[in-house]
């Protein structure tokens, strides 16, 4: 344990010391009401807290969830890319002219 470890435990001690000091301080001076609405102020605090935390990591959940949905639409696009650009040239030849030969579906209601 180094010397560093140690001093900010000793600070860490004296900070909950200092709390702990002022809190008893509070609740000789100002009596059990103050204290009690202190406390009610803090675990509102607290749980308004934790429902920001758990709402954030619904998020991050559903963001990492749509990331790896697209990241694997995007690995069979390229799949299927290499599997076309390995035919041989008469092959891909015959494919781009059987895709582009296809019916239009997009513009079917229009004249041309």
């Amino acid at each position: 344990m180094s010397l560093d470890t140690v001093l900010a435990a000793g600070q860490a001690l004296a900070a909950v010391h200092g709390a702990v000091d002022q809190t008893i301080n509070a609740a000789l001076y100002y009596g059990p009401g103050v204290l009690a609405t202190a406390a009610i102020v803090t675990a509102w605090r607290t749980g308004q807290w934790a429902l920001r935390r758990y709402d954030q990591w619904l998020h991050d959940r559903a963001d990492r969830r749509e990331y790896t949905a697209r990241a694997y639409r995007l690995h069979q696009v390229a799949d299927n890319a290499n599997a076309v650009t390995a035919l041989t040239d008469d092959d891909l030849i015959q494919y781009l002219d059987n895709k582009y030969a296809a019916a239009d579906l997009a513009n079917e209601g229009e004249e041309r």
